[in-house]
């Protein structure tokens, strides 16, 4: 009885893996995202909902051998009115300069010592929509193991159809640059239900 629970077990493992599993990628695919990620990364997801605020959706993605990660944050039609308004912004430009500024400022009150070094601006395609992006290099932005290294952080966001999606790529910059291929490829593949 026991070795036919632990075989059923297995079983049961086994297709949930198989049918999210796409080669060395595995397969996430909900209401709101559908995307390949690399086998030995983890992800995290979760949704907040608020009669008044509206709902977010947001999914994580890191490598655990890097100090990177990789962010996507929906927000309803609700949610989308509900933050611009708070923060008195315009449209997909000023949300990624104001979200760009806040983490340097952040950045800053946890290491006096940060600085930005190299800041860009402009538009890129994202799945099939034209997104504003910032990108800054913070020096000595992120701690580990009590040494600081330079911060790579950039900023993607969009509206289709009165809803926000933002895409947010940070971390140790040489970590960064190491995964830039796997980044991108996580970007091409990701469909955005919006």
């Amino acid at each position: 009885m026991v070795l036919g629970s632990l075989l059923i077990g297995y079983i049961i493992i086994y297709m949930t893996f198989a049918a999210h599993s796409n080669g060395e990628y595995l397969h996430l695919d909900n209401e709101f995202v559908k995307v390949d990620f690399p086998r030995n990364w983890f992800a995290y997801s979760w949704k907040t909902e608020n009669s008044t605020s509206g709902s977010v959706y947001g999914i994580v993605f890191a490598s655990p051998q890097s100090l990177s990660a990789i962010l996507f944050k929906i927000h309803d039609k609700q949610a989308t009115q509900y933050y611009m308004k708070k923060f008195n912004l315009t449209d997909a430009s000023s949300i990624v300069t104001f979200e760009t500024e806040r983490m340097c400022n952040w950045t800053v009150t946890k290491n006096e010592n940060a600085s930005v070094i190299l800041r860009e601006k402009g538009e890129v395609e994202v799945s099939g929509n034209q997104a504003s992006y910032s990108k800054v290099i913070i020096k000595n932005g992120i701690e580990s193991n009590g040494a600081y290294y330079n911060m790579s952080f950039l900023m993607m966001s969009y509206i289709k159809d009165q809803r926000l999606v933002q895409i947010v790529i940070w971390g140790k910059k040489e970590d960064c640059e190491k995964l830039s291929d796997l980044f991108e490829m996580v970007l091409n593949s990701t469909d955005i239900k919006v």
